[in-house]
């Protein structure tokens, strides 16, 4: 099974409180199990995305309202 979480926060990209540890462990524990799980939320300008190298695996771009909304995905090299 594929599982993806939408999240505001995630440990150790970002965290105020408990949702971004439950984020951060959850889909380690799902992945043991056999499944994919990832985890999807904004990109925040913290110390772990400047200390960790990045892949950009799409570009794209969305119509939002009256505005033109330009997004990246990226994921860590090393997963």
């Amino acid at each position: 099974m594929e599982i993806v979480h939408v999240s505001a926060e995630c440990y150790p990209m970002a965290k105020a409180g408990g949702l971004g540890d439950v984020v951060g462990a959850l889909p380690k524990y799902q992945n043991e199990l056999g499944h994919v799980a990832k985890v999807v939320m904004p990109m925040y300008r913290t110390k772990f995305l400047y200390d960790n190298e990045w892949d950009l695996v799409h570009e794209g771009g969305q119509v939002l309202g009256n505005h033109w909304f330009k997004y990246s995905v990226i994921k860590e090299k090393n997963r």
